[in-house]
């Protein structure tokens, strides 16, 4: 929904760019309303609700924009002293750089595009965090297909592998790597969990292809999409999450990787 001369990858996830248009709104809001009671400042908030029609309006993330909006006003106001403005516009920096590092940044070229192992193609890669590193399982709750209620994290602690691909059934890369990961269940039987985790929109029509095609593993499904995405920090499908034994993932969007990871994660 954002305008996207750059055509970046997945813009509409990309946080730092709701913090880069709240720090000049709200500082030339505090310039113009310079003259304005402090006490009357608050209500320039409350165009943040715009917010929410790019998903973006949610605890805690719009705290971190309530943080911005209030740097941005000290800076503009003239009463502030000149240490609280240094202050805030370091505060101000030092969220802004965190979270544009923090997500991958990928700018999309004419016939954009992935591999089967979900390699971009046409494709310009400035960084991507998400494929680098150990993290923590996060907890988020998903419903399997009877609708029972399934925490993520508790697959922690349990002393087993697990391997997590999230689809779709509108994704086609998805689709067509479901061969090779019906035949890795296969492979690592008895070695590792398989969970499928869907961001499906329509979940009859993910009941549906589980019906048909009785997939191997736990079958789950996201009972709120924007929320899985950002706990999740998925940012493009397949992707697929290797957790070791004591709850923590490395990611890849290529298939081919996450088997490599694998193989190396349970030696």
């Amino acid at each position: 929904m954002f305008a996207n001369p750059l055509q970046l990858h997945q813009v509409n996830l990309l946080k730092w760019i709701p913090i880069l248009l709240c720090f000049p709104a709200l500082y030339a809001s505090g310039r113009i309303n310079k003259e304005t009671p402090v006490i009357y400042l608050p209500l320039l908030f409350i165009p943040f609700v715009v917010f929410d029609l790019f998903n973006f309006f949610y605890f805690p993330f719009i705290i971190v924009l309530i943080i911005i909006g209030i740097a941005a006003l000290l800076i503009s106001r003239l009463e502030a002293g000149k240490n609280l403005k240094i202050f805030s516009s370091v505060t101000l920096a030092g969220i802004f750089i965190y979270y544009l590092l923090a997500q991958p940044i990928i700018l999309e070229q004419i016939g954009f595009g992935r591999t089967m192992n979900g390699e971009f193609v046409n494709a310009t890669v400035l960084w991507n965090p998400s494929e680098e590193g150990l993290k923590p399982l996060p907890s988020h709750t998903l419903i399997d297909e009877n609708n029972n209620s399934f925490d993520l994290e508790s697959i922690t602690g349990t002393g087993k592998t697990h391997f997590i691909a999230f689809w779709a059934t509108w994704c086609a890369p998805c689709i067509e790597e479901k061969p090779t990961l019906d035949s890795l269940k296969q492979v690592y039987q008895g070695e590792v969990e398989f969970i499928d985790i869907s961001i499906d929109e329509d979940k009859d029509r993910w009941r549906a292809f589980i019906e048909k095609h009785e997939p191997a593993g736990l079958q789950l499904i996201s009972t709120n999409v924007n929320k899985t995405r950002r706990d999740l920090t998925i940012s493009s499908l397949p992707l697929h999450f290797i957790v070791n034994e004591e709850g923590e993932y490395n990611s890849s969007t290529s298939l081919e990787k996450a088997v490599n990871i694998l193989s190396k994660t349970v030696k």
